[in-house]
């Protein structure tokens, strides 16, 4: 038996990618004092994910970029990840 399929209109899927990546980075934060590097991990593809959907994050981010320069690596290999994981692309697997 086939799941239905959801219909999301545009506006709405922002919405859900937005509120998952501040859930991503309230989940991190608190991570980040543990001895496994987790933590750092699920917050900066919670930044990631917010990057992807929206302009203000993603202006935010280059201000501290240009402000801290040898973060930039770290930051895309993260985004490049999220973008590779996103399961709300229109790709069909």
């Amino acid at each position: 038996m086939k799941r239905p399929k959801i219909k999301l209109s545009v506006k709405n899927s922002r919405k859900l990618k937005a509120a998952g990546g501040v859930g991503l980075i309230a989940i991190g934060i608190p991570l980040i004092p543990l001895p496994v590097p987790i933590g750092w991990a699920v917050t900066l593809t919670g930044v990631a994910v917010l990057t992807n959907n929206s302009d203000r994050a993603k202006r935010g981010v280059e201000k501290l970029v240009a402000k801290y320069p040898s973060v930039p690596r770290k930051f895309r290999t993260a985004r490049q990840k999220a973008a590779e994981l996103n399961p709300f692309s229109k790709r069909s697997s």
